[in-house]
């Protein structure tokens, strides 16, 4: 499906680069045989694995639809769409290309006039099809043979077959250098590689993921900035950091900062690998990505040390934004110690520091009283303590907002109310008031200005906020359901419990 509308953080970063903004000047001719006089046209480029749209053209009294755009148009894989809607791709990396085809029979009608880098592709698909389809019937007379002659003699077709197209694949690489076309047909290509075998003969499987994923990228020039719009390298892209790295966060940032290196000093591919990772992690649902997000935002986006900012098609508020949410992330990442947190009772006499708490774990929750979602969530919340957390030695410490009369009058209600017989602490009006006012009557004898502060120093933008820390008061969950804070405190138990 084509989109207009850009699904990505900075939007305006995609749109300058799939403008085709200082590119070179191209024509791109394309007779449509059986549109009508008037007929709108679109010339979509990918960017990644998606195809957006890039231009327009109204078709004349010959069927033709030509693009010329005054800005021109970067090289990478097109698609010329018309009403249906319907289209067909080509390469797009020549001064000149021109084309014939049948509204009603796109690719089959497809001929190409002028363009080598087309015709090359063009063939190429066509020469796919057709081993496709003979491929197809070897599978069948495969399935239907009886004997093992009869099933041997099929799959030594089927490996000739092989052997054909990857040779075709090999011949058009080496006699075209440089061309585009070139270059997609060796990015479809699988890396040949030597199965790792253990000294019993048996195959090493560990060896040969790590020999698969070293050599990933071995058919892709990551320095050539034309990969950007093909969308084999969106795929491919995708596949990598979903399903080859092992979705662990140091492990990924380790890979992303491997992948980016490979990049070079091509800014197309760095822009595409940077912000697409970013903004992956950014926005994940997965709990710890966030550490990912942090670590791609503070090595590229907004470096310490006086390093550069080498995320500069970002515009300066948009980058302030990203850093500063970054910047808030960093702390609060699984594994971080979490910040100091004491505040009163609803007496507003008895201080609680959770860092003295002698539970293993607990779970702070940041909630405010006039909050209908919090409202809904704690007596659940409660439910669970009660019936499994307690009694597995999990405490809650429950931080509400009740810097005015009225808040503080509804959080005690509810605490009563909901029997929140947990640990229940805010930060109240009197508090914070007496606070400003001198805040050495209660920093350092009591508490300290980031926990005066909490929803700065733990990011509470939103309530309820969960988070679960360890008996090193370290992070090691955020974001859960009730009962998946008993599953995940009942596997790090596990987990230490084993030898």
């Amino acid at each position: 499906m084509l989109k207009r509308t850009l699904p990505l953080l900075a939007s305006a970063f995609l749109l300058t680069a799939a403008s085709g903004q200082d590119s070179p000047k191209r024509i791109i001719e394309a007779q449509i045989q059986g549109l009508a006089k008037g007929d709108t046209v679109f010339l979509a480029n990918y960017y990644g694995s998606k195809l957006y749209y890039n231009d327009t053209a109204v078709v004349d009294a010959k069927a033709n639809a030509v693009f010329k755009k005054e800005k021109g148009y970067p090289a990478g894989v097109y698609a010329v769409v018309v009403p249906g809607p319907k289209y067909f791709e080509l390469v797009v990396n020549e001064p000149v290309i021109k084309v014939v085809t049948h509204r009603n029979d796109l690719l089959p009608a497809l001929q190409v006039k002028q363009s080598k880098e087309n015709e090359l592709f063009i063939n190429y698909i066509r020469f796919l099809n057709e081993r496709r389809i003979e491929g197809d019937g070897h599978r069948a007379q495969l399935e239907a043979a009886k004997d093992e002659a009869a099933r041997a003699e099929v799959k030594e077709r089927m490996t000739d077959l092989d052997k054909r197209v990857k040779q075709y694949q090999r011949d058009l690489i080496a006699n075209n250098p440089g061309t585009l076309a070139a270059s997609l047909v060796k990015m479809s290509m699988a890396v040949e590689l030597p199965e790792p075998r253990k000294s019993d003969g048996s195959l090493d499987s560990a060896a040969s993921y790590y020999q698969y994923r070293d050599h990933f990228w071995d058919n892709f020039d990551l320095t050539d900035p034309r990969i950007v719009r093909v969308p084999v390298f969106g795929n491919k892209f995708e596949e990598y950091i979903t399903k080859v790295i092992p979705q662990v966060p140091d492990t990924i940032k380790r890979m992303a900062d491997a992948l980016v290196a490979k990049c070079g000093a091509t800014k197309e591919t760095f822009q595409y690998v940077v912000h697409t990772l970013t903004h992956k992690y950014e926005t994940s649902d997965i709990m710890g990505m966030d550490a990912v997000f942090v670590h791609m935002a503070l090595t590229y986006y907004c470096p310490k040390d006086g390093k550069p900012n080498r995320a500069d098609w970002m515009d300066a508020e948009k980058l302030e934004k990203l850093c500063e949410r970054a910047r808030k992330q960093a702390p609060l990442v699984l594994g971080r110690k979490a910040p100091y947190l004491c505040l009163t009772d609803s007496t507003e006499e008895k201080w609680i520091n959770y860092y003295d708490l002698p539970n293993d774990y607990v779970v702070i929750i940041f909630w405010d009283p006039h909050c209908g979602h919090c409202k809904t969530e704690m007596p659940e919340i409660h439910k669970v303590y009660t019936e499994k957390l307690k009694g597995m030695g999990i405490e809650v410490f429950a931080v509400a907002k009740a810097t005015d009369e009225g808040l503080f009058k509804d959080w005690k209600k509810f605490i009563r109310e909901k029997n929140l017989d947990w640990i229940n602490v805010g930060l109240t009006k009197n508090i914070f008031e007496e606070a400003k006012k001198d805040p050495r009557k209660f920093i350092p004898k009591h508490t300290t200005l980031e926990s005066l502060n909490y929803a700065d120093a733990w990011d509470v933008y939103s309530t309820p906020k969960l988070f679960v820390v360890d008996k090193d008061r370290r992070f090691v969950g955020k974001s859960l359901s009730a009962e998946q804070i008993a599953d995940l405190v009942t596997r790090l138990r596990e987990r230490k419990a084993k030898p």
